[in-house]
């Protein structure tokens, strides 16, 4: 691990200059458990949006009968290829306008996106509408996906750091959890299509149709409030510092030399790459379980609950992983090896069932999809910590960039797969367990490294840290 004179040594002359001035007063604020309820709050609306289709899929496809299971995983893709392109002027305006401006263009993206879905229920009509919708809520996740690490540096102290941002990272996966509930609960499949050649009456499709009009509104009312709630109170940043290292963010490096530090950080990448194969896999899977579980008799209904019990599994094991990260220093690493080994060995159970290697139950399928799937979501906030602590001095908000980046690149190329291989599902499956499998070996070449949280405890003022409200 670095002493402070490397870590320091790494700094700019004029951040070198601020470590030896006069004591920087640190303070701690109640109100950031506002800023950090508001954006967990965006986050998952985004991802709620973003998986509004997958588990309402025979539903929708009564309901406009040219959809088909290739144009519901184009309206997942458009989540992840919208964020690849629009992520440097996004990421851009994070680190020139602030947290603040750049939230609040994040909520109009969402209420606009939600909004226009509103308008009409003409099947044509609404298919462009859906498709423009999803692009909009695409460009309101790149923020939200890129800003865990940074809301958690600059409003909360190095021994909450971790937590907070697995609460900001799995609130937005929760929101897979809000689809796979809200969908299918307000959504109803008529009861004469239990079976899917049973005939679609007019009335069917109406009500239908109906239905999904009413999921839109509440979506978009939801998403207006979150909107109103920013534009209330969400400043760009805390008057006193929560820790040293937050107060240096005024004086960081030029976007552009902040880049190209990240780029050549070797040990950087070796993060990046497993981060983004097992994150970007699972959130693409998981945005079509319905119609990966579709060919072995798994109802829409009992898809949305797996999604359901997936997601919150996840939250939980994330958010107690980060609070273990926080509480026993040094040890994510390790953390994120083991929670990927019992994932994967839930994938592989997965597997074997749908292969029929073993005798397939559907009790044994929801508990191996569920072991796999939380367990590999819960390494989420651990990924993005560690990746702030390996890549410092570089801004949270620029290296949470990268890690969205990459991410949605590997999940735009499973959606783009799906769209050519929607008769023969078991390559997911396959995908699911060797995923798993990589990033256990490639986690083995990462050096561990905390930066970030050295410079903290080596300069920590033990009369700075008290809570207060102003």
């Amino acid at each position: 691990m670095a002493s402070v004179d490397d870590l320091e040594a790494m700094l700019p002359e004029d951040l070198e200059s601020s470590m030896t001035a006069a004591r920087i007063d640190v303070k701690v604020y109640k109100r950031r458990w506002w800023i950090l309820f508001l954006f967990a709050g965006m986050g998952f609306m985004q991802c709620a949006v973003w998986n509004t289709w997958g588990p309402i899929t025979s539903s929708v496809k009564i309901a406009y009968s040219s959809w088909t299971d290739a144009e519901i995983a184009l309206l997942s893709m458009w989540g992840t290829i919208t964020m690849i392109f629009g992520l440097i002027p996004m990421t851009a305006i994070l680190q020139l306008k602030g947290i603040r401006v750049a939230l609040l263009l994040t909520a109009v993206f969402m209420g606009l996106g939600t909004g226009i879905r509103c308008i009409t229920t003409d099947e044509k009509a609404f298919t462009i509408l859906a498709h423009v919708g999803a692009i909009l809520n695409g460009m309101g996740g790149i923020v939200i996906g890129a800003a865990p690490s940074l809301i958690s540096s600059r409003w909360f102290p190095p021994n909450e750091r971790t937590t907070a941002t697995g609460i900001g990272c799995t609130f937005n996966q929760l929101g897979n959890a809000g689809g796979f509930f809200f969908g299918p609960w307000l959504v109803h499949l008529p009861g004469n299509h239990s079976k899917p050649d049973n005939a679609t009456t007019d009335t069917d499709v109406d009500v239908l149709r109906r239905d999904i009009y009413d999921y839109m509104w509440i979506s978009a009312g939801i998403c207006i409030a979150l909107l109103l709630g920013v534009i209330a109170y969400f400043p760009d940043k805390p008057r006193k510092p929560p820790s040293v290292t937050s107060s240096l963010r005024g004086q960081q490096y030029p976007l552009k030399e902040e880049v190209i530090k990240l780029v050549s950080n070797k040990n950087l990448w070796l993060l990046v790459l497993p981060y983004s194969i097992t994150l970007g896999v699972n959130v693409a899977w998981s945005s079509v379980l319905d119609i990966n579980l579709a060919p072995f008799d798994i109802s829409q209904d009992e898809a949305s609950w797996m999604g359901v019990y997936i997601t919150f599994g996840g939250v939980v094991l994330a958010v107690t992983a980060a609070r273990f990260s926080d509480l026993l220093f040094g040890y994510m690493k390790l953390t994120i090896i083991v929670l990927m080994v019992i994932a994967t060995g839930g994938y592989t159970w997965f597997l074997l069932l749908m292969n029929k290697c073993l005798p397939f139950s559907k009790a044994q399928m929801f508990i191996s999809v569920i072991i796999g799937a939380s367990f590999n979501y819960a390494c989420s906030p651990l990924f993005f910590e560690l990746a702030a602590e390996l890549a410092f001095p570089v801004s949270e908000g620029v290296v949470g960039g990268l890690m969205t980046m990459s991410w949605n690149i590997v999940g735009a190329i499973f959606l783009l797969i799906m769209q050519t291989q929607t008769k023969n599902v078991i390559w997911m499956d396959y995908v699911l367990a060797i995923q798993g499998l990589a990033v256990v070996i490639m986690m083995g070449f990462v050096r561990e490294e905390y930066r970030r949280t050295s410079l903290d405890k080596a300069t920590e003022n033990p009369v700075a840290q008290n809570e207060e409200e102003e």
